[in-house]
């Protein structure tokens, strides 16, 4: 796979990296990794470079600072190089504003016209909310694969009695100044976590809270529902972590939900067989996400 190691810096001085597949096109997509992820494991990411760039389609996949479980990042302090410690354990969630932005200043850099933000797991909350927040006019398509509900996940885990005492007990450990502190494995999802993590997303008003499947009337489905963007929403038939995140277990349920909150220009797509990271699946991943793509090129 050929491309180039790249790096940028935000607009609070971290530095991240990503790989850039330029193509002869002025349109590119951005993917945003999960919970603790980076720019690389998954093996659909180099697949789909591959295929984009077959397309003319730029591909740049890259880190946000909630990258692994905890990393080191290199903060830029005018001639000096600081150590800043996040990762995926210790993130606040709407930071991801500040990684995407910068991230898109050097795809407008490269001269890319048109962009579209494609997000993995807890990355389609990030994608989400970035343009929600932004409503940056350069963005032309968003895509979610397997969006999660980490929300719904831990209600159906744990019951609604014991998720709501959960969530009080979250707002306190912040209110008392305890916010970076590491909760207790049972609490957590994917990786450990600070009680600041967990309040982006885990609690039921949080601001990623975003695809909360398990409560259809939930006020944070409007970022959802006000997307102007073409959408293509794509989830795995034997996804574990989406079909424990409602009542039903259903991802039927979820597709059907879906469709009531966004009903233009939004396709959503199961995978048979596919799990939330589609292992073995990539092929038919990628035929799904190019279909989408020249049909949009098409209206």
């Amino acid at each position: 796979m050929e491309g180039s190691l790249v790096k940028t810096i935000t607009s609070d001085c971290l530095e991240l990296a990503g790989f850039w597949m330029k193509s002869n096109s002025h349109t590119a997509l951005l993917h945003v990794h999960g919970t603790a992820g980076d720019f690389y494991t998954h093996k659909f990411i180099e697949q789909e470079g591959l295929a984009l760039n077959k397309n003319k389609v730029s591909f740049l996949t890259v880190n946000t600072r909630g990258h692994d479980v905890y990393a080191d990042l290199r903060r830029h302090n005018g001639n000096n190089i600081e150590w800043k410690s996040i990762g995926g354990g210790f993130e606040t969630f709407e930071d991801c504003v500040l990684d995407i932005q910068a991230w898109v200043d050097f795809l407008m850099k490269q001269g890319v016209k048109k962009i579209i933000l494609q997000g993995h797991s807890l990355g389609a909350q990030k994608v989400l909310y970035f343009q929600y927040k932004t409503k940056n006019p350069i963005v032309v398509g968003q895509i979610h694969l397997s969006p999660q509900n980490d929300a719904g996940y831990m209600l159906v885990k744990n019951r609604e009695k014991k998720y709501k005492e959960i969530d009080q007990v979250i707002k306190k450990l912040i209110n008392d100044g305890k916010g970076k502190d590491l909760l207790p494995p049972e609490l957590c999802i994917i990786c450990p976590m600070s009680a600041i993590t967990y309040s982006g997303y885990l609690l039921e008003d949080g601001s990623g809270t975003l695809h909360p499947y398990h409560n259809p009337a939930s006020k944070n489905w409007k970022a959802f529902e006000n997307m102007k963007e073409s959408t293509l929403v794509v989830f795995g038939e034997k996804d574990s972590f989406i079909n424990h995140s409602c009542k039903s277990k259903s991802v039927d349920e979820i597709v059907d939900l879906l469709k009531s909150k966004k009903t233009k220009d939004l396709t959503v797509k199961v995978i048979k067989d596919a799990n939330h990271s589609y292992m073995g699946t990539e092929d038919e991943l990628m035929r799904v996400i190019i279909s989408w793509l020249q049909n949009r090129n098409k209206k």
